[in-house]
């Protein structure tokens, strides 16, 4: 175990050196990004005050304050307990049950932004808020049957599929070896990382099952919302909580539309009992779903909606490097929450 979280610390530092050039967007000076992310750069060049004798100001470069720090390591955190309180609540409820409550409250809680969306950003807006669905609703299902841990590893795929969609769309030529070597890299640790955890130790060649391959699609969706994200908050940064609340509230909506599909499907829906515990409001009213109703608030409330807020005023105080590297955490505390909350086991297959 202790050697795969190892192994996984180096691809999230490789990851995170290369976060500018895998989305493959080209960032204004004047902006911060990281993980499909941008803010407005708020950081203070220098520190000026008068010298001991107060006869001339002496400048030096400012200090980044340790709050914003605290507060991106702090989401990271956050992000993490996602994997294993989604294998909580879909042991209690239907995968599409349990995504829908979740993204339904954190739609709910953004909406506020959404009205502030640029017209110009609309469609945009919502083809991303597709990709980004296609990421949870894969996500949620492989966490039917997978380790949390397993899901978020797999989740760093994300370093391959940005600067394929970047080559794909802009058809970039300046990604090749000789010109970013970091995201090469980063792509090969991250490939590497994902063998140690599919490859059989006794030489049975890969296990992959239907959860890894809805993992690797859960790459697919976010690192394609990731790019998508940077292209239009690198433009126009002051629209990140905008953005945000789109895609929260198209996922909410394809989220709806799959639950309806579901429990149409296989029953659920149509039981006026199940329909009742597994549907808002009435999840929250039922006594025996307590822990499965406070994993769907503090999903959809804190570590979507708040966290995401979080995560934006931070940014804006810190280097695009530094953020980086703090989110990429992520991996590791998924890992750690799954093993605290649901009794998984971190090491190879």
């Amino acid at each position: 175990a202790a050697s795969l979280l190892r192994h996984v610390s180096t691809i999230d530092t490789a990851e995170a050196e290369a976060d500018a050039e895998t989305i493959g967007v080209l960032i204004p000076d004047n902006v911060i990004c990281a993980r499909g992310v941008c803010v407005i750069d708020d950081r203070e060049s220098e520190s000026c005050a008068f010298d001991d004798d107060l006869q001339e100001v002496v400048c030096e470069p400012a200090e980044t304050p340790l709050w914003p720090k605290a507060l991106l390591l702090g989401s990271s955190v956050l992000y993490g307990t996602n994997f294993a309180l989604g294998r909580v609540m879909n042991d209690a409820l239907p995968a599409a049950a349990s995504t829908s409550a979740r993204f339904v409250l954190a739609g709910a809680a953004l909406a506020p932004f959404l009205f502030k969306l640029k017209p110009e950003l609309r469609s945009s807006a919502l083809l991303c808020g597709c990709f980004t669905a296609l990421g949870y609703v894969t996500q949620s299902l492989a966490l039917v049957d997978t380790p949390a841990a397993t899901v978020a590893f797999l989740g760093a795929l994300t370093v391959v599929v940005c600067p394929t969609a970047s080559w794909l769309v802009e058809k970039r030529t300046d990604l090749g070896f000789r010109d970013a070597p970091q995201v090469w890299l980063a792509a090969i640790l991250s490939l590497a990382g994902v063998a140690c955890l599919e490859l059989d130790p006794a030489g049975g060649g890969l296990e992959l099952g239907a959860g890894d391959v809805l993992s690797a699609a859960q790459a697919v969706g976010f690192g394609t919302s990731f790019y998508l994200t940077e292209k239009m908050m690198a433009r126009e940064p002051d629209q990140a909580l905008p953005i945000t609340a789109c895609q929260v509230a198209v996922t909410a909506a394809i989220s709806a539309v799959w639950a309806l599909g579901d429990g149409s499907a296989n029953g659920w829906l149509l039981d006026d009992a199940r329909r009742a515990s597994a549907t808002l409001p009435g999840l929250f009213l039922d006594p025996s779903l307590r822990g499965v109703a406070a994993a769907a608030a503090w999903t959809g409330l804190a570590t979507t909606a708040a966290n995401r807020v979080a995560e934006t005023t931070a940014l804006g105080k810190v280097s695009s490097s530094e953020a980086s590297v703090l989110l990429a955490t992520e991996p590791l505390w998924a890992a750690a929450f799954g093993a605290l909350l649901v009794g998984e086991s971190v090491g190879a297959a």
